[in-house]
């Protein structure tokens, strides 16, 4: 499994490539953003599935 430090530095570095006019910490931040935001709904589709599972 890759640390998650790898993906970031990854991620950083193609957005950072892809735009060209965002800074190292700007990339960071968004990319930190969505894996945050995709983390916490992947968390909430599992629970509905388990609620569904349940009924």
């Amino acid at each position: 499994m890759t640390s998650p430090r790898h993906w970031l530095i990854r991620y950083t570095d193609e957005l950072m490539r892809l735009t060209g006019d965002l800074t190292q910490e700007q990339a960071a931040e968004f990319v930190g953003r969505v894996w945050r935001a995709g983390h916490e709904a992947g968390i909430a589709e599992a629970a509905e599935e388990a609620r569904r599972d349940g009924e």
